[in-house]
Protein backbone atom coordinates (compact mmCIF):
# COMPACT_ATOMS: atom_id res chain seq x y z
CA UNK A 1 0.00 0.00 0.00
CA UNK A 2 1.34 3.42 -0.99
CA UNK A 3 1.30 6.15 1.61
CA UNK A 4 -0.56 9.31 0.59
CA UNK A 5 1.65 12.32 0.02
CA UNK A 6 0.73 15.98 -0.17
CA UNK A 7 1.37 15.94 -3.91
CA UNK A 8 -1.07 13.09 -4.42
CA UNK A 9 -3.96 14.47 -2.38
CA UNK A 10 -7.21 15.24 -4.22
CA UNK A 11 -8.25 18.90 -4.11
CA UNK A 12 -10.75 19.90 -1.48
CA UNK A 13 -11.44 23.39 -0.18
CA UNK A 14 -10.39 22.66 3.36
CA UNK A 15 -11.93 23.96 6.53
CA UNK A 16 -9.71 25.40 9.25
CA UNK A 17 -9.31 23.29 12.36
CA UNK A 18 -9.76 24.52 15.91
CA UNK A 19 -6.00 24.89 16.25
CA UNK A 20 -5.93 26.98 13.03
CA UNK A 21 -8.52 29.33 14.48
CA UNK A 22 -6.59 29.51 17.73
CA UNK A 23 -3.43 30.48 15.83
CA UNK A 24 -5.32 33.28 14.05
CA UNK A 25 -6.76 34.49 17.35
CA UNK A 26 -3.37 34.56 19.08
CA UNK A 27 -1.78 36.31 16.09
CA UNK A 28 -4.34 39.10 16.08
CA UNK A 29 -4.24 39.49 19.86
CA UNK A 30 -0.55 40.25 19.47
CA UNK A 31 -0.54 42.12 16.14
CA UNK A 32 -3.80 44.11 16.28
CA UNK A 33 -2.81 46.44 19.17
CA UNK A 34 0.44 47.36 17.38
CA UNK A 35 -1.34 48.06 14.07
CA UNK A 36 -4.19 49.90 15.81
CA UNK A 37 -1.77 52.21 17.63
CA UNK A 38 -0.16 53.07 14.29
CA UNK A 39 -3.56 53.84 12.75
CA UNK A 40 -4.57 55.84 15.79
CA UNK A 41 -1.56 58.15 15.47
CA UNK A 42 -2.15 58.71 11.75
CA UNK A 43 -5.94 58.85 11.40
CA UNK A 44 -7.51 59.28 14.84
CA UNK A 45 -9.87 57.00 16.72
CA UNK A 46 -12.93 57.47 14.45
CA UNK A 47 -11.14 56.07 11.44
CA UNK A 48 -8.64 53.78 13.21
CA UNK A 49 -11.30 51.58 14.85
CA UNK A 50 -13.18 50.45 11.70
CA UNK A 51 -9.90 50.28 9.76
CA UNK A 52 -8.33 47.78 12.17
CA UNK A 53 -11.47 45.64 12.02
CA UNK A 54 -11.36 45.75 8.23
CA UNK A 55 -7.64 44.84 8.28
CA UNK A 56 -8.29 41.83 10.51
CA UNK A 57 -11.14 40.63 8.30
CA UNK A 58 -9.44 41.20 4.93
CA UNK A 59 -6.05 39.80 5.95
CA UNK A 60 -7.64 36.71 7.52
CA UNK A 61 -9.76 36.13 4.41
CA UNK A 62 -6.72 36.50 2.15
CA UNK A 63 -4.69 33.99 4.18
CA UNK A 64 -7.61 31.57 4.28
CA UNK A 65 -8.03 31.64 0.50
CA UNK A 66 -4.29 31.18 -0.04
CA UNK A 67 -3.60 28.46 2.53
CA UNK A 68 -6.86 26.53 2.42
CA UNK A 69 -7.80 27.09 -1.22
CA UNK A 70 -4.95 27.88 -3.60
CA UNK A 71 -2.29 25.83 -1.80
CA UNK A 72 -4.34 22.58 -1.78
CA UNK A 73 -5.28 23.30 -5.41
CA UNK A 74 -1.60 23.46 -6.36
CA UNK A 75 -0.67 20.40 -4.29
CA UNK A 76 -3.47 18.39 -5.92
CA UNK A 77 -1.50 18.69 -9.19
CA UNK A 78 -4.27 20.46 -10.98
CA UNK A 79 -3.61 21.96 -14.39
CA UNK A 80 -1.12 24.81 -14.26
CA UNK A 81 -3.67 26.95 -16.12
CA UNK A 82 -6.30 26.24 -13.47
CA UNK A 83 -3.92 27.22 -10.66
CA UNK A 84 -2.72 30.30 -12.55
CA UNK A 85 -6.29 31.37 -13.30
CA UNK A 86 -7.35 30.98 -9.68
CA UNK A 87 -4.31 32.94 -8.57
CA UNK A 88 -5.09 35.79 -11.00
CA UNK A 89 -8.69 35.98 -9.78
CA UNK A 90 -7.47 36.07 -6.19
CA UNK A 91 -4.90 38.79 -6.93
CA UNK A 92 -7.39 41.07 -8.72
CA UNK A 93 -10.16 40.67 -6.14
CA UNK A 94 -7.78 41.01 -3.20
CA UNK A 95 -6.19 44.17 -4.61
CA UNK A 96 -9.59 45.67 -5.39
CA UNK A 97 -10.95 45.00 -1.89
CA UNK A 98 -7.80 46.44 -0.33
CA UNK A 99 -7.84 49.55 -2.54
CA UNK A 100 -11.58 50.14 -2.22
CA UNK A 101 -11.90 49.38 1.50
CA UNK A 102 -9.03 51.53 2.70
CA UNK A 103 -10.03 54.33 0.34
CA UNK A 104 -13.51 54.48 1.87
CA UNK A 105 -12.45 54.01 5.49
CA UNK A 106 -9.59 56.50 5.41
CA UNK A 107 -11.21 58.98 3.02
CA UNK A 108 -8.22 58.75 0.73
CA UNK A 109 -8.50 60.07 -2.80
CA UNK A 110 -8.88 57.05 -5.11
CA UNK A 111 -5.95 56.37 -7.36
CA UNK A 112 -6.41 55.78 -11.07
CA UNK A 113 -7.07 52.03 -11.40
CA UNK A 114 -4.37 50.63 -13.70
CA UNK A 115 -1.66 47.96 -13.77
CA UNK A 116 0.65 50.08 -11.63
CA UNK A 117 -2.03 50.62 -9.00
CA UNK A 118 -2.83 46.89 -8.94
CA UNK A 119 0.83 45.94 -8.48
CA UNK A 120 1.35 48.57 -5.77
CA UNK A 121 -1.81 47.47 -3.95
CA UNK A 122 -0.80 43.80 -4.11
CA UNK A 123 2.60 44.56 -2.62
CA UNK A 124 1.14 46.66 0.18
CA UNK A 125 -1.47 44.07 1.14
CA UNK A 126 1.04 41.21 0.92
CA UNK A 127 3.10 43.01 3.52
CA UNK A 128 -0.01 43.30 5.67
CA UNK A 129 -0.97 39.62 5.78
CA UNK A 130 2.45 38.06 5.01
CA UNK A 131 3.40 37.09 8.56
CA UNK A 132 0.03 35.46 9.27
CA UNK A 133 0.25 33.64 5.95
CA UNK A 134 3.71 32.28 6.74
CA UNK A 135 2.62 31.11 10.19
CA UNK A 136 -0.52 29.43 8.86
CA UNK A 137 1.24 27.77 5.91
CA UNK A 138 3.97 26.48 8.24
CA UNK A 139 1.39 25.08 10.64
CA UNK A 140 -0.48 23.35 7.82
CA UNK A 141 2.79 21.81 6.61
CA UNK A 142 3.54 20.34 10.03
CA UNK A 143 -0.07 19.15 10.34
CA UNK A 144 0.29 17.25 7.05
CA UNK A 145 3.62 15.77 8.16
CA UNK A 146 2.04 14.66 11.44
CA UNK A 147 -0.84 12.96 9.62
CA UNK A 148 1.59 11.22 7.26
CA UNK A 149 3.63 9.99 10.22
CA UNK A 150 0.51 8.69 11.95
CA UNK A 151 -0.58 6.96 8.75
CA UNK A 152 2.87 5.41 8.34
CA UNK A 153 2.88 4.19 11.94
CA UNK A 154 -0.59 2.68 11.53
CA UNK A 155 0.51 0.95 8.34
CA UNK A 156 3.67 -0.37 10.00
CA UNK A 157 1.66 -1.75 12.92
CA UNK A 158 -0.76 -3.40 10.50
CA UNK A 159 2.09 -4.96 8.52
CA UNK A 160 3.71 -6.25 11.70
CA UNK A 161 0.44 -7.86 12.82
CA UNK A 162 0.16 -9.57 9.46
CA UNK A 163 3.75 -10.76 9.60
CA UNK A 164 3.32 -12.18 13.10
CA UNK A 165 0.21 -14.05 11.91
CA UNK A 166 2.31 -15.73 9.20
CA UNK A 167 4.78 -17.40 11.59
CA UNK A 168 5.15 -21.03 10.55
CA UNK A 169 3.74 -23.34 13.29
CA UNK A 170 4.80 -26.64 11.72
CA UNK A 171 7.43 -27.32 14.42
CA UNK A 172 4.48 -27.61 16.83
CA UNK A 173 3.19 -30.69 15.00
CA UNK A 174 6.68 -32.21 14.64
CA UNK A 175 7.29 -31.98 18.35
CA UNK A 176 3.87 -33.35 19.22
CA UNK A 177 4.79 -36.43 17.23
CA UNK A 178 8.06 -36.75 19.17
CA UNK A 179 6.16 -36.36 22.43
CA UNK A 180 3.72 -39.09 21.46
CA UNK A 181 6.62 -41.50 20.84
CA UNK A 182 8.26 -40.64 24.18
CA UNK A 183 5.04 -41.19 26.09
CA UNK A 184 4.91 -44.72 24.70
CA UNK A 185 8.59 -45.62 25.30
CA UNK A 186 9.96 -43.36 28.05
CA UNK A 187 7.30 -41.65 30.20
CA UNK A 188 9.88 -40.00 32.49
CA UNK A 189 11.68 -38.39 29.55
CA UNK A 190 8.31 -37.49 28.05
CA UNK A 191 7.55 -35.51 31.21
CA UNK A 192 10.80 -33.52 30.85
CA UNK A 193 10.15 -33.04 27.15
CA UNK A 194 6.65 -31.75 27.88
CA UNK A 195 8.04 -29.30 30.45
CA UNK A 196 10.53 -27.90 27.90
CA UNK A 197 7.82 -27.81 25.28
CA UNK A 198 5.56 -25.85 27.65
CA UNK A 199 8.39 -23.38 28.28
CA UNK A 200 8.57 -22.74 24.56
CA UNK A 201 4.92 -21.89 24.30
CA UNK A 202 4.96 -19.91 27.49
CA UNK A 203 7.61 -17.73 25.82
CA UNK A 204 5.54 -17.45 22.63
CA UNK A 205 2.39 -16.50 24.56
CA UNK A 206 4.23 -14.01 26.78
CA UNK A 207 5.80 -12.25 23.82
CA UNK A 208 3.14 -12.73 21.16
CA UNK A 209 2.41 -8.99 21.06
CA UNK A 210 5.99 -7.82 21.65
CA UNK A 211 8.17 -6.39 18.93
CA UNK A 212 11.39 -6.90 20.91
CA UNK A 213 12.85 -9.33 23.46
CA UNK A 214 16.21 -9.28 25.16
CA UNK A 215 18.93 -11.45 23.72
CA UNK A 216 19.05 -13.27 27.06
CA UNK A 217 15.40 -14.30 26.68
CA UNK A 218 15.92 -15.26 23.04
CA UNK A 219 18.88 -17.48 23.94
CA UNK A 220 16.89 -19.17 26.71
CA UNK A 221 14.14 -19.82 24.19
CA UNK A 222 16.53 -21.34 21.65
CA UNK A 223 18.10 -23.53 24.38
CA UNK A 224 14.69 -25.08 24.97
CA UNK A 225 14.24 -25.46 21.25
CA UNK A 226 17.64 -27.16 20.84
CA UNK A 227 16.68 -29.61 23.58
CA UNK A 228 13.63 -30.60 21.55
CA UNK A 229 15.71 -30.90 18.38
CA UNK A 230 18.12 -33.32 20.03
CA UNK A 231 15.21 -35.65 20.72
CA UNK A 232 14.22 -35.51 17.07
CA UNK A 233 17.65 -35.79 15.48
CA UNK A 234 19.96 -37.18 18.15
CA UNK A 235 23.55 -35.97 17.76
CA UNK A 236 23.21 -35.18 14.05
CA UNK A 237 23.44 -31.45 14.78
CA UNK A 238 25.81 -29.66 17.14
CA UNK A 239 25.52 -26.14 18.50
CA UNK A 240 28.13 -23.63 19.58
CA UNK A 241 27.55 -20.16 21.05
CA UNK A 242 29.96 -17.20 21.15
CA UNK A 243 28.33 -14.46 23.20
CA UNK A 244 29.13 -11.18 24.98
CA UNK A 245 29.15 -10.96 28.77
CA UNK A 246 25.97 -12.14 30.50
CA UNK A 247 25.08 -8.62 31.70
CA UNK A 248 25.06 -7.31 28.14
CA UNK A 249 22.59 -9.98 27.04
CA UNK A 250 19.85 -8.23 29.02
CA UNK A 251 20.52 -4.90 27.28
CA UNK A 252 20.53 -6.18 23.70
CA UNK A 253 17.26 -6.57 21.83
CA UNK A 254 16.15 -8.72 18.90
CA UNK A 255 12.88 -9.71 17.25
CA UNK A 256 11.22 -12.63 19.13
CA UNK A 257 11.83 -16.02 17.52
CA UNK A 258 14.84 -14.91 15.48
CA UNK A 259 17.19 -17.71 16.57
CA UNK A 260 14.50 -20.38 16.48
CA UNK A 261 13.68 -19.53 12.88
CA UNK A 262 17.33 -19.41 11.75
CA UNK A 263 18.21 -22.68 13.52
CA UNK A 264 15.11 -24.34 12.14
CA UNK A 265 15.97 -23.08 8.66
CA UNK A 266 19.48 -24.57 8.95
CA UNK A 267 18.16 -27.98 9.95
CA UNK A 268 15.38 -27.93 7.39
CA UNK A 269 17.75 -27.49 4.45
CA UNK A 270 20.90 -29.29 5.62
CA UNK A 271 21.56 -32.94 6.42
CA UNK A 272 22.95 -33.92 9.82
CA UNK A 273 25.14 -36.93 10.60
CA UNK A 274 25.77 -38.41 14.05
CA UNK A 275 29.27 -39.43 12.99
CA UNK A 276 30.03 -35.94 11.65
CA UNK A 277 27.46 -33.55 13.13
CA UNK A 278 26.61 -30.35 11.30
CA UNK A 279 27.88 -27.52 13.50
CA UNK A 280 25.51 -24.56 13.82
CA UNK A 281 27.29 -21.54 15.30
CA UNK A 282 25.46 -18.73 17.08
CA UNK A 283 27.52 -15.58 17.53
CA UNK A 284 26.50 -12.26 19.06
CA UNK A 285 28.04 -8.85 19.61
CA UNK A 286 26.77 -5.42 20.65
CA UNK A 287 25.64 -4.73 17.09
CA UNK A 288 24.71 -8.01 15.42
CA UNK A 289 23.61 -11.60 15.89
CA UNK A 290 24.52 -14.32 13.41
CA UNK A 291 23.82 -17.97 12.73
CA UNK A 292 26.18 -19.81 10.40
CA UNK A 293 26.89 -23.38 9.29
CA UNK A 294 28.42 -25.39 6.48
CA UNK A 295 26.16 -26.24 3.59
CA UNK A 296 25.11 -29.89 3.37
CA UNK A 297 22.05 -29.95 1.12
CA UNK A 298 19.72 -32.85 1.84
CA UNK A 299 19.53 -35.57 -0.79
CA UNK A 300 15.81 -35.04 -1.10
CA UNK A 301 15.06 -31.43 -2.06
CA UNK A 302 13.06 -29.58 0.56
CA UNK A 303 9.96 -27.69 -0.52
CA UNK A 304 10.29 -24.17 0.75
CA UNK A 305 8.47 -20.93 0.02
CA UNK A 306 11.14 -18.84 1.75
CA UNK A 307 8.37 -17.25 3.81
CA UNK A 308 10.14 -17.61 7.15
CA UNK A 309 13.31 -15.71 6.24
CA UNK A 310 11.37 -13.16 4.17
CA UNK A 311 9.06 -12.61 7.15
CA UNK A 312 12.01 -12.06 9.49
CA UNK A 313 13.69 -9.73 6.99
CA UNK A 314 10.56 -7.57 6.76
CA UNK A 315 10.08 -7.38 10.53
CA UNK A 316 13.64 -6.15 11.04
CA UNK A 317 13.20 -3.63 8.24
CA UNK A 318 10.04 -2.25 9.80
CA UNK A 319 11.22 -2.25 13.42
CA UNK A 320 14.94 -1.51 13.17
CA UNK A 321 15.09 0.28 9.83
CA UNK A 322 17.97 -2.03 8.89
CA UNK A 323 18.35 -5.04 6.62
CA UNK A 324 19.22 -8.65 7.38
CA UNK A 325 22.39 -9.81 5.63
CA UNK A 326 22.44 -13.25 4.01
CA UNK A 327 25.90 -14.52 3.06
CA UNK A 328 25.59 -17.67 0.97
CA UNK A 329 28.47 -19.44 -0.71
CA UNK A 330 28.85 -22.97 -2.06
CA UNK A 331 30.44 -24.03 1.22
CA UNK A 332 28.80 -21.92 3.91
CA UNK A 333 25.56 -20.16 4.81
CA UNK A 334 25.37 -17.24 7.24
CA UNK A 335 22.57 -14.91 8.30
CA UNK A 336 23.34 -11.71 10.22
CA UNK A 337 20.61 -9.70 11.93
CA UNK A 338 20.98 -6.31 13.65
CA UNK A 339 20.97 -6.00 17.42
CA UNK A 340 20.03 -2.83 19.27
CA UNK A 341 20.67 -1.67 22.77
CA UNK A 342 17.50 -1.41 24.82
CA UNK A 343 17.20 2.39 25.09
CA UNK A 344 17.69 2.87 21.34
CA UNK A 345 15.23 0.17 20.37
CA UNK A 346 12.43 1.41 22.59
CA UNK A 347 12.79 4.94 21.27
CA UNK A 348 12.81 3.60 17.68
CA UNK A 349 9.60 1.67 18.34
Amino acid sequence: MTLPTPLAMPFTFQRPSRSDLLLVLVYWLLAAPIIFFSYLQQFGLARAAPTILYTIGLDTLAVYLLVFGLLPLALARRSAWVVLGALMVFVVLDAHLYWLGYGLLLDEKPLHWNAGTILSTIMRHTQSYGMLGILMAGKRYFDVQKRLLQTQQAQTESELRNLKAQLDPHFLFNNLNVLRGLIQHDPAEANEYLSRFANLYRFLIRHKDDDFVTLAEELQFVDEYVYLLRHRFGAAYAFQQTLPEAAALHQLLVVPGTLQLLVENAIKHNAGDEDAPLLIEIQASDTELSVQHLRRPKLTPVDSTGLGLANLRERYRLLFGREIKVEATAAQFRVVVPVLRQARAWSAA
